[in-house]
C-alpha cells in the first residue's frame, strides 16, 4: 500500500499511525511587503499569515494631498498585506475576469497615515512586477518616481526630482482581519526580498510568474477530472474539494502542494495542534498538526537525510513502516486528482485511509505523558478527550470510543510548501517509500507543467517548519460533515480540557520542554501563545 496513514509515530516506546497554515501557524507570514521577519529565522515567533479574500476591489479616488507623491487616495479600511508575487496573481486574475478594478491596493505612508494609490498606478506597478521588475521608474502626474521593492529597509517610492522617499505596501482588499492586527502589520516595513533572503526562501518574480502561468498544480499537464466521479452525490465532499482547488489557485505561484490522507490518527493530530496553539502559536483553527515532538527530528531533520537513511537502513527493514521513518515523515500524493500509484485522493478521502496494527489509545496516552501530564491522570484525561471527540462527531473507534455517525472517517490535509523548501522537506517516492529517481530532484518535477496525477512523495513534517506560516501552509477537510463543521469549536474545548498541562506558565514550560526534549529555544515564552496569535 502507499502508506498514507501507515506512519505510526513512536511516542514513549509505542508507535502511532500518524500522518496527516493562512496555516495556520507559529511564525511570520509568507513574506508580505510591510512585514518584518524574526531575528531568529528558524524559531522566533512573528505575525500569522493572512488568507486571500474571495472578492476584492479598490476604492475609487483621484489625486492625493501631497504634490510630491503619486495619486494616493484615502483608505477606507485596512487589508491583508501581500507580496509582489501575490500581486501578480491577483492582477492576472482580474484581467482574466475582465474586472474593471484591480482587486488589491497599493499604499504609501504619508504624514497622516497609509493612503491608497489610484487604480491606474496600482495596475502599472503590478504590470512591472509581472515582468520581473522590482526596481523601476514610474511616471505619474508629471513626476517621475523610483519604485523599489528591493530596498533593505522596505519597499519604497522616491520622487526622482526632490529625492523625497516614502514607504510602500501592497494589500488585499476586504480582508477579515481585525483592526488591531492590521495596525500591527502596518507598523513594520520589510520588503519581500529582505524577509525571503533572510529565510533562504527567495523566489524570483519571473519564476513566480511562470508558476502562475502554469496554473493550479492539480490542473497542470492536461489532468483529467475522472477521479472526481467518486464525489458525485456527496455535496459536502464536492465543496471541500472546491475549496482546495481555490487554495491552489491562490498559492500556486510561490507554493507547491501535497495531499495527505488519514483517518483514525485524526485525534492524535488534533491533540498535537491544540498543544501547539498554546505553546507555539500554531493556528490550529486551520489544520491539525501531523508531528509535534521536535526532539524526534534530531537524527532525521530533513528529506535528504531521510532518503539517505532509507537507502542505508530502511529499504531492507520495514521500509516506510520503520519506526524511525514513521516518527518524522508523512506520505502524500501531489494532486487532488491523483489516480496512483495505488491511491486515488478522492476515493481515500471518502473511505478513509489507515492501518490498525497498533494501539491508538496507547499512542494518545504516551503523547500526553510526553507533555508531562501526571501519570496518575493520563488515563482519565485520555478518556475525557475521547468523550469530547464523540460529542463533536470525530471517529474514535480505534481509541475505544464510538465511530462517527456517517461512517466516513477520512480526512485530507492540504500541505503547501514554499517552493525553495521542496527538496529540503520532501522527496519523490514509490509505494512504501523507495526513492523514485525518475522524478528527482523533486523540485524540478513539482515546478514543471506536467501532470501530477501519478506520483507519490514523502514529506518530513518537522514542526520547526510546519508551525511556521512563512514556510508551510495547511488546510484540512473531513469527510464526515458533522466533525468538519464542528472542528473549530472542538479545538477550543480541547484546549480547555488540556488545562492541566497548559493552564499555568510553569505547566506550559514543562510541556514545552517535553516537546523539545530538554532546553527550549531562546525566543520561547511561557505565556499562552494564543493571545499573540493575531499579531
Amino acid at each position: 500500500s502507499s502508506g498514507f496513514e501507515k506512519h505510526p509515530l513512536p511516542i514513549g516506546g509505542h508507535t502511532a499511525s500518524l500522518c496527516g497554515s493562512p496555516n495556520h501557524p507559529l511564525l511570520p507570514d509568507m513574506g508580505c511587503v510591510g512585514s518584518r521577519g524574526p531575528s531568529e529565522p528558524d524559531a522566533a515567533p512573528c505575525k500569522p499569515a493572512p488568507t486571500l479574500p474571495e472578492d476584492l476591489s479598490l476604492p475609487s479616488g483621484d489625486g492625493g494631498d501631497d504634490g510630491d507623491d503619486l495619486g494616493w487616495v484615502p483608505s477606507s479600511s485596512s487589508g491583508a498585506l501581500v507580496t509582489p508575487a501575490r500581486a501578480l496573481l491577483i492582477e492576472r486574475e482580474a484581467e482574466a475576469c475582465l474586472k474593471p478594478q484591480l482587486p488589491l491596493r497599493i499604499q504609501i505612508l504619508l504624514d497622516n497615515g497609509w493612503k491608497d494609490s489610484a487604480d491606474d498606478d496600482a495596475r502599472e506597478i503590478c504590470r512591472r512586477l509581472r515582468r520581473g521588475e522590482l526596481q523601476f521608474t514610474l511616471h505619474a502626474r508629471g513626476q517621475n518616481y523610483l519604485i523599489d521593492f528591493l530596498a533593505t529597509d522596505g519597499a519604497t517610492q522616491m520622487n526622482v526630482t526632490t529625492g523625497k522617499k516614502r514607504m510602500l505596501r501592497i494589500l488585499d482588499r476586504g480582508d477579515e482581519d481585525d483592526p488591531k492586527r492590521a495596525l500591527s502589520k502596518a507598523g513594520s516595513s520589510a520588503s519581500l526580498s529582505s524577509l525571503a533572503s533572510r529565510n533562504g526562501l527567495s523566489v524570483s518574480p519571473v519564476e513566480i510568474a511562470q508558476q502562475v502561468e502554469y496554473g493550479p498544480q492539480s490542473k497542470r499537464g492536461g489532468a483529467t477530472r475522472h477521479s472526481f466521479k467518486v464525489l458525485e452525490g456527496n455535496p459536502h465532499a464536492q465543496e471541500c474539494f472546491r475549496k482546495f482547488e481555490q487554495n491552489e489557485m491562490k498559492l500556486c505561484g510561490e507554493w507547491a502542494v501535497f495531499y495527505h490522507s488519514y483517518s483514525f490518527a485524526a485525534l492524535i493530530y488534533e491533540v498535537q495542534a491544540a498543544v501547539g496553539s498554546v505553546l507555539f502559536r500554531f493556528r490550529s483553527q486551520y489544520a491539525p498538526l501531523p508531528r509535534l515532538l521536535v526532539k524526534d527530528f534530531q537524527e532525521i531533520p530533513d528529506a535528504p537525510c531521510l532518503a539517505q537513511r532509507f537507502t542505508k537502513d530502511f529499504a531492507s527493514n520495514k521500509r516506510d513502516h520503520h519506526p524511525s521513518f514513521r516518527r518524522v515523515a508523512v506520505s502524500c500524493m501531489c494532486s487532488l486528482g491523483s489516480t496512483g500509484p495505488e491511491a486515488c485522493t478522492a476515493m481515500v478521502f471518502i473511505a478513509g485511509y489507515s492501518c490498525k496494527d497498533l494501539s491508538f489509545r496507547s499512542v494518545l496516552e504516551n503523547l500526553l505523558e510526553s507533555c508531562y501530564v501526571p501519570k496518575p491522570k493520563v488515563r482519565e484525561l485520555a478518556g475525557r478527550i475521547i468523550a469530547l471527540s464523540e460529542k463533536h462527531g470525530l471517529d474514535v473507534s480505534q481509541f475505544g470510543g464510538k465511530p462517527c455517525h456517517s461512517g466516513k472517517a477520512g480526512h485530507l490535509l492540504q500541505i503547501f510548501l514554499r517552493r525553495p523548501l521542496i527538496d529540503r522537506l520532501a522527496y519523490a517516492a514509490k509505494p512504501y517509500g523507495p526513492i523514485d529517481d525518475d522524478r528527482m530532484p523533486l523540485s524540478t518535477w513539482m515546478n514543471s507543467n506536467q501532470s501530477f496525477q501519478v506520483g507519490q512523495a514523502r514529506v518530513v513534517a518537522h514542526p520547526k517548519y510546519f508551525m511556521r506560516a512563512d514556510k508551510v501552509r495547511m488546510y484540512v477537510a473531513s469527510a464526515d460533515p458533522t466533525f468538519h463543521q464542528n472542528r473549530k469549536e472542538f479545538q477550543k474545548e480541547l484546549v480547555n480540557l488540556l488545562s492541566m498541562i497548559l493552564g499555568e506558565p510553569e505547566l506550559r514550560q514543562r510541556a514545552a520542554s517535553g516537546v523539545y526534549g530538554g532546553s527550549l529555544p531562546s525566543w520561547w515564552s511561557a505565556d499562552d501563545q494564543r493571545q499573540h496569535e493575531r499579531f
